[in-house]
């Protein structure tokens, strides 16, 4: 690639799109394989510009890469004929860095647009939470978070809990010794987790640091927070959870307690539980500019192209740094854990939840839990109903369904998923989406896996 001559046709093609730039040579990567130019924006040009006709940009010019990102001020370009993006979780594992690193628990979150490898330290985070719409990488993201942790460290150093309720990404990972219980499933099992992750926070609060410096890190990550919440319809326990999940994200750090959040849904109103004490957010595409600001107090993410590309923000990135999030096929993933199984651990001091037996009493209050859970089938009907509506009330829910004082519960439920507003004394409750594109990933996630297509969707909303 001749620098010249790609630096005057990127300068041409942008002036054709009405931005007036100039580029900045800084460093050449590789045999002359990748470019990073400084952009210099002329007066009167707008810096949303650069990212928004980057891949009309990139189609014209025929080229594998072309990105523009941050570095701190500055708006950087990388450009290249190849694609030279690293993405390789193996060679961030077996890297001198990560294994000579003095991090207590490191991550390989992925490379910046230098190909340089990018490792975090959840301990110093110390809590963190992945965002991203379908499909955009966040998935893999925590895979790798998990497989990070569990690589570098043994069952006497940390124990790790996994909330996978909604999907079946973590199956691999049952049976590691680093876990603390059997890969949660189900929301009943969620809620009583909690509940023991709780009091092992308050216990550990009562040791002195000697003894506390003794006791494993636990990270307890919960993919799908929202849907998880969602899925549990007794107003007091959801608040309950709520209340203990803030919690932990207030005090766990002193208990040597981390918490992983990951959420496809990133309105801000949705959020839920504190997340203020969340400093550390790892934001792959986003589907609305405003996700974006709640994910990391900025637009980006809703810019981000291809999967696995995200935007990463934390005390020591205040100013979020773009990176290509590393990743390992699920093969490998499936090798390297069980290596991990085979491997030797000191489990003396690893914090175990009990499972819980029939007869145990706590197990009674679990089964009211998910015996009054809405049925999925039955919430997606209600929510066909009300989407056809601008106004609806609990009577008119009991009317219409045949059902009695459940359709309070049903409502508080249509109101957690933003298709119905707060209640205002005893007047019908506002129906919130007018679009198709205003319901969240869950909701439509629930009325396609009820059998709705989006075709028959789209149609309520044409009825209103």
């Amino acid at each position: 690639m001749k620098l010249k001559k790609i630096r005057q046709l990127i300068i041409k093609h942008y002036s054709r799109h009405g931005v007036d730039i100039d580029l900045i040579p800084l460093e050449i990567i590789g045999d002359n394989e990748c470019i990073i130019f400084q952009i210099k924006l002329k007066p009167g040009t707008r810096e949303n510009l650069i990212f928004d006709r980057a891949s009309d940009i990139k189609t014209a010019l025929q080229i594998q890469l072309f990105q523009p990102f941050k570095s701190g001020l500055k708006v950087c370009l990388a450009v290249s004929e190849k694609s030279v993006t690293q993405n390789s979780l193996w060679k961030m594992l077996t890297s001198q860095t990560f294994r000579r690193s003095k991090m207590l628990l490191p991550i390989a979150l992925g490379y910046d647009m230098r190909c340089k490898m990018v490792f975090a330290d959840l301990s110093e985070m110390p809590h963190v939470m992945y965002a991203g719409a379908s499909n955009s990488g966040k998935s893999t993201g925590l895979i790798c978070l998990i497989l990070s942790l569990l690589y570098k460290n043994p069952a006497q150093k940390v124990n790790i809990i996994l909330f996978d309720v909604v999907s079946d990404t973590m199956d691999s990972f049952e049976g590691v010794p680093q876990l603390s219980y059997p890969i949660i499933k189900d929301t009943a099992t969620g809620v009583y987790v909690i509940r023991m992750v709780v009091k092992e926070m308050e216990r550990r609060s009562q040791l002195d640091r000697k003894e506390l410096l003794k006791q494993p890190a636990i990270i307890c990550v919960i993919d799908e927070y929202l849907s998880f919440l969602l899925n549990i319809s007794e107003r007091k326990v959801v608040q309950e959870v709520e209340d203990s999940i803030s919690n932990l994200l207030r005090c766990g750090r002193h208990a040597k307690i981390h918490m992983v959040l990951s959420t496809q849904n990133a309105a801000k109103k949705s959020m839920r539980v504190d997340i203020n004490n969340i400093s550390a957010r790892v934001a792959f595409a986003c589907a609305k500019y405003q996700d974006s600001i709640t994910i990391i107090g900025e637009g980006g993410a809703e810019k981000l192209q291809g999967k696995g590309s995200l935007l990463y923000k934390s005390k020591e990135y205040p100013d979020p740094i773009q990176l290509q999030g590393a990743f390992m096929d699920s093969a490998n993933v499936v090798q390297l854990v069980d290596r991990i199984k085979a491997s030797n651990h000191d489990l003396s001091r690893k914090f175990v939840i009990p499972e819980l037996e029939m007869e145990d009493p706590l197990m009674q209050e679990l089964e009211i839990i998910s015996s009054v859970s809405v049925k999925e089938k039955e919430l997606a009907d209600i929510i066909m109903w009300t989407l056809m509506h601008k106004t609806i009330s609990v009577s008119q829910i009991k009317e219409h369904f045949s059902m009695g004082n459940r359709a309070n519960e049903i409502m508080d439920v249509l109101c957690r998923m933003n298709i119905v507003t707060t209640k205002f004394s005893n007047q019908p409750r506002k129906v919130i989406p007018n679009s198709i594109e205003e319901l969240t990933y869950e909701t439509v996630n629930l009325l396609e896996h009820s059998g709705y297509t989006m075709e028959q969707i789209g149609r309520n909303f044409e009825d209103k």
